[in-house]
């Protein structure tokens, strides 16, 4: 009846904390902090253990506890079982129950000492423990979690956690044997069909319905009508959100911004590609489509060359008219023939063959400009003739002239359409919290081979990253998307380390400019040396900030030819 009891008390307290853990399938970290109400702060490293095992396997390791605080502290650690929890990430500490589950879980695997241990102010402490894999241990995936709490446990295997702090190594372990890797994309989704501006919110839901977590990869690419890449949205390609656990469905939340141009309206194309299994590669593909239609700017240009079109078409009938008048045109025409023909048209009194109303102005027209040369041999005197013949026909120039620049509008419209990339940014949430890629990120990300190489000069400047007292952020203000990140790589290759990858929507410059604090003058002027003698100017001077920065604003200069 006690042991009863302890269970079910033991049960309760560790179902409370189970919600402290919200994103740890998020990003795999090297450490974890966490902080209390009192200002006791806590960290553990690794936060989590993926690895695979046999049965029969015995593995012993180590759990780094590190004391943030100026004064010593005492913790304790307790080996729990662990479960997803809902659809976003979330999970949950379940107790080591040994009757009802013989030995089955992997918390009842893993001996861990629960003798208090005393960590001296800002130093660490490695807790031992062992992993004892049975031989009947059944294949597919195992979790458990090592909690380490600032307070003993008030019974056997339980925290107060109204005052402990509290935090976690997770361990996921992966048993050879018959594994069953299974997953399909449940639903994928845009929220809004029809936009106004290059912006779309996506959904995904991916379930694993296999006995071993996952890790799904791949990504959503955006494409325009004219089948042009607009965005490429990663999943997990930086473990931005981790595993999805068995028997168990996963949400991931995006969101795409593109540039802003209103030569991009019309159906937009977002492919899914998910990649998924250790054992055998698995893919998974679904597609949705958007609409961008920017209503106000639509109407307006609707409404534009609507006024055109009836524009050329009056301007045409005035000429047609006045050349016919001009030209006479035979009315003599026998009123049984022009029945046996419909081509002819009644203008008034005057039956008018409608050849004849294409052909006489034409006519007119090419006559009228050899008279007006004939005899001319001066210049002066061809360039007064060839004015008085514009003055006179100024309305067929007038209709020639408007024909050309709807031509070259649309050439251009067509041209921007189809141009094969363009900056965009992408944002991926998980459990509220966001990160926010620009197109750089994404190209230096997947190595883009389509973004042309930057041309850096010869000159050998090392810069060990240690060294760099500054950061490096740099902006891609050219039309070429991809220069910001291939540059990345050029620098990183001299040594330097790149803070930020930027995107600058709002404009494009022809010269690369190398902005810097006052303090990194020299700095300055390295970059300039390997960027081909780009332009250093002194950034205005701001508040104080915690180190200085030097930004890089790429230029068209920097395409390579």
């Amino acid at each position: 009846m006690i042991s009863t009891l302890v269970k079910n008390s033991l049960n309760k307290k560790i179902q409370t904390i189970g919600l402290c853990v919200v994103a740890l399938f998020f990003c795999v970290t090297q450490t974890i902090f966490a902080q209390t109400t009192d200002g006791i702060s806590l960290s553990v490293t690794p936060t989590l253990f993926n690895m695979s095992a046999v049965p029969g396997q015995t593995w012993d390791s180590t759990v780094k506890v590190i004391n943030n605080n100026k004064t010593e502290i005492t913790v304790y650690a307790q080996v729990v079982n662990f479960a997803p929890q809902g659809e976003a990430g979330e999970g949950k500490f379940l107790p080591v129950l040994t009757e009802a589950t013989e030995g089955s879980t992997l918390a009842e695997w893993i001996t861990i000492a629960s003798d208090p241990v005393t960590i001296t102010p800002e130093q660490s402490y490695s807790i031992p423990f062992t992993m004892n894999v049975p031989n009947d241990a059944s294949p597919g995936g195992h979790f458990a979690a090592i909690l380490i709490g600032t307070k003993p446990p008030e019974s056997e295997g339980t925290f107060k956690v109204s005052t402990s702090q509290i935090v976690t190594a997770l361990f996921f372990v992966r048993v050879a044997g018959d594994v069953q890797e299974e997953g399909v994309v449940r639903e994928f989704k845009v929220l809004q069909s029809f936009v106004d501006a290059p912006h779309a919110e996506f959904e995904v839901r991916f379930e694993n319905k296999g006995n071993v977590h996952l890790q799904p990869r791949g990504d959503i690419v955006i494409t325009n009508m004219w089948g042009k890449e607009r965005g490429i949205i990663p999943i997990n390609q930086e473990t931005h959100f981790g595993n999805v656990l068995p028997q168990s469905i996963r949400k991931f939340e995006f969101s795409w911004k593109g540039e802003q141009s209103f030569s991009d309206i019309g159906r937009y194309k977002a492919v899914l590609t998910l990649a998924y299994g250790q054992d055998e590669h698995k893919f998974v593909t679904r597609s949705e489509y958007f609409y961008v239609v920017p209503v106000k700017a639509g109407l307006f240009t609707l409404a534009s060359l609507i006024g055109f079109f009836l524009l050329v078409r009056w301007s045409i009938k005035v000429y047609v008219r006045r050349m016919l008048a001009l030209a006479g045109v035979e009315p003599q025409i026998s009123h049984a023939k022009q029945m046996q023909k419909r081509s002819f048209v009644k203008e008034g009194d005057v039956l008018i063959s409608k050849k004849q109303m294409i052909q006489a102005p034409v006519k007119n027209t090419v006559a009228d400009f050899k008279e007006s040369f004939a005899g001319t041999k001066a210049f002066v005197d061809k360039a007064q003739a060839l004015l008085s013949f514009v003055v006179a026909y100024k309305i067929l120039f007038i209709i020639l002239a408007a024909l050309a620049i709807a031509l070259v509008a649309i050439v251009l419209f067509v041209q921007n359409a189809t141009k094969e990339q363009r900056d965009y940014e992408v944002t991926i949430t998980n459990n509220n919290t966001q990160t926010t890629l620009s197109s750089e990120d994404v190209h230096y990300q997947n190595e883009s081979t389509q973004a042309p190489q930057i041309a850096v000069a010869s000159t050998e400047i090392k810069k060990e990253p240690e060294a760099q007292l500054f950061d490096l952020i740099l902006v891609n203000s050219s039309d070429t998307p991809g220069l910001a990140a291939n540059l990345q790589k050029e620098l990183e290759a001299k040594g330097y380390v790149v803070k930020d990858l930027q995107s600058d929507f709002e404009k494009s410059q022809d010269k690369t400019v190398i902005v810097y604090d006052l303090e990194m003058l020299e700095q300055a002027v390295d970059l300039s040396k390997l960027l081909n003698n780009a332009l250093p100017s002194v950034a205005p001077v701001t508040e104080k900030k915690e180190k200085p920065t030097i930004t890089i604003f790429i230029g068209n200069d920097y395409v390579a030819e």
